[in-house]
């Protein structure tokens, strides 16, 4: 759709009302710009809120990876202990009393309290009795005075064995959960070294802080570790937020974070976070099924975002409203400044060019108001210029009436005198007054071409008359030269028929003679007289009509002469008319034409009836 369509259709659409109203359009357009800085905010802060959000979430699952990557490291160093001590030389010589020396010995050395302290235990599989141990009591008992699980990972094959976590009951009668390091001494003996450690010695060390709270699970997602409160060991994490399942799903190298709540667990031990959302980061430990799970309640984790966001919304709102007090006192001036120039404008309209258009703004308001004053004095100038060229019209007007009064009545008379030379009287001249420079020039102009048209037309007249004259003596003499014509023909003829016959007869004379000239040979002299007699009536008659022949040759030269007579006649004649076309040929070739125009002569008098000219 182009813009004059849209701009139509919105046009169209919109109320007549709002069209007229400029502070409506005006107040319409900020409450558009309100919105739209305020969808910008709020769209903004949302999107700084959910970066926000998952930045805290990214963070919580950095730490929990930290945790976990920590816990693992525990896990080797406890493992390498326990190996540390399988390897021992008096481990591996079987010196009971040498290897009773030596656990004292790394005990004593870690400082650790005598009830909370790790335990060393070498136990004789093959014959099932706790030979060596740092628990007193424990020394040449059989294995069943060890818990369960440790018992049921005293079978470990060739590698160490991290136990699940378990509650062992020490010397103090105190409840205390525990994992155990179980290590095989070596492939050609039958024992093992256990290394048991209490679980609150990681108590404390966990990452969380005042404002979270850190827990690591084992594979039955009971609490093996707690950042605080060592009540919580061994009992049942409770929430149902997924998280174990999703880092064990994900693996070691794939820590993960999500929010969750409200909390009715083990969460519910920490005062912060009881029956509030929260947000839990989750890695699970390498070589083991065990998750550390780190948790914020929601307050604390999205705080600063939330405060930023608020603050960002209050910002929003300030705009808006500062949006809408700058353009309400803008628009207010504006509208009333456009209202006042309207009705002025409405009173140029009506007529009254003498209001006063004046504003002191420097603005395009004041400009438009500048602009309409300018526009004003402009058109009282075009108006007085109008009246001045109206008068100065009307003096016109009336000398052109009388213009075309005296040019009607002049056309009029050289109409008449155009009129009277068409019909014949080339004498007609038209006359020059003075009065208008282009009627005289049409008068002289004419008058002229009148003038050469007469003279053209008399020598018409008089080659006419010459014409008809030399036209009568030609046909005349063409008559008398076709008769002479046809006497010298006809004479001509009968001499040619003389001449025939007379050459017959000398033809027969000369066989007469012929014939008399043999008679005489032969000596007949009668038969040559006769022969000779007949040659003289031949020759007599050849006389008679050489005489007559000769007659008709003199009747030949006469017409001759006659002919000769006439066309010598007629060539004086031609040459008169010769000398009679050449100057009205130079008269009539200063007249232009638009074609070409042939003379179609008809038959003169000399010609014979119903025959034409070639």
């Amino acid at each position: 759709m182009s813009d004059d369509g849209l701009l139509g259709l919105v046009r169209t659409a919109t109320p007549n009302v709002v069209r007229r109203s400029f502070a409506l359009k005006f107040f319409i357009a900020l409450l558009c710009i309100g919105l739209l800085v305020g969808s910008v905010g709020a769209l903004g802060t949302q999107q700084m809120t959910a970066e926000f959000e998952q930045q805290v979430l990214d963070e919580h699952a950095t730490t929990a990876k930290q945790e976990a990557d920590s816990l693992a490291n525990w896990n080797r160093q406890n493992s390498r202990f326990a190996e540390t001590m399988a390897r021992s030389q008096p481990v591996r010589a079987g010196n009971v009393s040498a290897m009773q020396r030596r656990f004292d010995r790394e005990m004593r050395e870690r400082n650790f309290d005598a009830d909370d302290q790790p335990n060393l235990h070498y136990v004789d599989t093959g014959t099932g009795v706790v030979a060596a141990s740092t628990k007193s009591n424990y020394r040449g008992e059989s294995v069943d005075i060890l818990n369960e699980t440790v018992q049921s990972a005293l079978d470990t094959g060739s590698a160490t064995v991290i136990t699940d976590a378990y509650t062992d009951t020490p010397t103090l009668e105190s409840p205390q959960p525990r994992i155990a390091y179980v290590t095989p001494v070596g492939p050609s003996t039958d024992a093992v070294v256990v290394y048991t450690v209490p679980l609150q010695m990681r108590t404390g060390t966990l990452s969380g802080t005042g404002t979270s709270t850190s827990m690591v699970v084992g594979g039955d997602n009971q609490v093996l570790f707690h950042e605080l409160n060592n009540d919580l060991l061994r009992t049942p994490y409770g929430e149902d937020n997924g998280a174990p399942a999703a880092a064990r799903e994900s693996g070691p190298a794939d820590p993960g974070a999500l929010r969750a709540g409200p909390a009715h667990g083990a969460l519910n031990g920490t005062a912060s976070m009881a029956g509030q959302e929260y947000v839990v980061g989750y890695a699970q430990v390498l070589d083991t099924d065990w998750v550390v799970l780190v948790h914020t309640d929601i307050e604390t984790a999205y705080g600063t975002v939330r405060s930023v966001a608020n603050r960002g919304l209050v910002a929003t709102a300030l705009g808006i409203a500062a949006i809408g007090a700058i353009g309400a006192v803008l628009g207010r001036n504006t509208a009333n400044a456009l209202s006042r120039l309207t009705k002025k404008t409405e009173a140029m309209q009506r007529g009254d060019l003498d209001v006063e258009i004046r504003s002191g703004r420097v603005d395009t308001v004041g400009r438009l108001h500048d602009g309409f004053a300018a526009m004003r004095d402009s058109l009282q100038d075009r108006i007085d210029e109008a009246e001045r060229e109206r008068k100065r019209a009307e003096v016109s007007r009336e000398e052109v009436i009388e213009t075309n009064a005296y040019l009607q009545e002049t056309a009029a008379t050289y109409s008449e005198v155009m009129e009277r030379a068409a019909a014949g009287d080339l004498t007609q001249r038209m006359a020059t007054d003075g009065e208008h420079d282009a009627m005289d020039a049409i008068a002289g102009d004419f008058n002229e071409m009148i003038t050469e048209l007469e003279k053209t037309t008399g020598q018409l007249k008089r080659f006419a008359e010459q014409v008809e004259e030399s036209g009568t003596v030609v046909g005349s003499s063409a008559a008398s030269v076709k008769d002479a014509a046809e006497q010298v023909a006809e004479s001509v003829q009968t001499i040619s028929d003389d001449a025939h016959v007379q050459r017959e007869n000398l033809q027969r004379a000369t066989e007469s003679v012929d014939a008399a000239v043999a008679a005489l040979d032969d000596g007949d002299v009668a038969a040559a007289r006769d022969e000779l007699d007949s040659v003289a009536g031949t020759l007599t008659e050849v006389a008679d009509a050489t005489e007559h022949t000769m007659a008709e040759a003199e009747n030949v030269a006469g017409a001759a002469e006659e002919q000769a007579a006439e066309l010598n006649e007629v060539s004086r004649r031609a040459d008169e008319l010769v000398r009679y076309v050449r100057p009205l040929h130079d008269v009539l070739d200063r007249f232009e034409t638009e074609s070409e125009h042939q003379f179609v002569f008809t038959g003169g008098p000399s010609l014979g009836e119903g025959e034409r000219g070639d």
